[in-house]
C-alpha cells in the first residue's frame, strides 16, 4: 500500500492524461517549430535569391560570341520567364531589350521588313530601341545591361 501514489491516481488511471497532454504539446510545439524554420529558411531564400548575381543583382546570361552577332542582326534569347532581344548596333555595342509587351506581357515578334518590333496581340509597335511607336504600350520595353569579357557578349537579367 505505500508503493500507491499519495494523490489517488493509479497508473494507467486519470493522473497519466495530464502527462500525455503535455507530451503531445510539447510534440505538436517541436512539430510547428520545424515549420516554422523551414518556412523561414523558404522566404529567406526566395528574398535572398537573384540567381548568380554579381553587384547589381540579377542573372547573367550568356548570350554567344559578339563575332556571331551580325551587324544590325536581331536575335531572341529564351530565357525562362523573362526571353529578350539582343541588337548588334555597331562593331563594338550591343542592345538587349526585354521581349515582353509593357501592354498585356504577350511575346513579342520582329517585322524584320520595317525593322520594328511588334507585338501579336494588339499590334503595339516598337522601334529597335524599345520606344513605342504606335499602339496601346504604355511604355518603352525595358533595357538590360550588357557587357563583353573575352569576346562574349553577356546579358543581366
Amino acid at each position: 500500500m505505500a508503493d500507491l501514489p499519495t494523490d489517488g491516481a493509479t497508473p494507467g488511471g486519470p493522473g497519466d492524461t495530464a502527462s500525455r497532454r503535455q507530451f503531445l504539446t510539447w510534440l505538436s510545439r517541436a512539430f510547428l517549430g520545424l515549420w516554422a524554420l523551414g518556412g523561414i529558411g523558404v522566404v529567406t531564400t526566395y528574398m535572398g535569391s537573384s540567381g548568380n548575381s554579381n553587384e547589381g543583382g540579377g542573372r547573367l546570361v550568356r548570350v554567344g560570341a559578339l563575332d556571331e552577332l551580325r551587324l544590325g542582326e536581331i536575335r531572341l534569347i529564351r530565357h525562362g520567364v523573362t526571353p529578350f532581344f539582343v541588337i548588334r548596333t555597331n562593331e563594338t555595342n550591343v542592345l538587349a531589350l526585354s521581349a515582353v509587351c509593357t501592354h498585356v506581357r504577350c511575346i513579342l515578334n520582329v517585322d524584320r521588313e520595317h525593322r520594328t518590333i511588334v507585338c501579336p496581340c494588339h499590334e503595339g509597335r516598337f522601334d529597335l530601341k524599345g520606344n513605342v511607336l504606335s499602339g496601346p504600350p504604355p511604355r518603352p520595353l525595358p533595357t538590360y545591361e550588357v557587357s563583353m569579357r573575352a569576346g562574349e557578349v553577356f546579358v543581366r537579367v
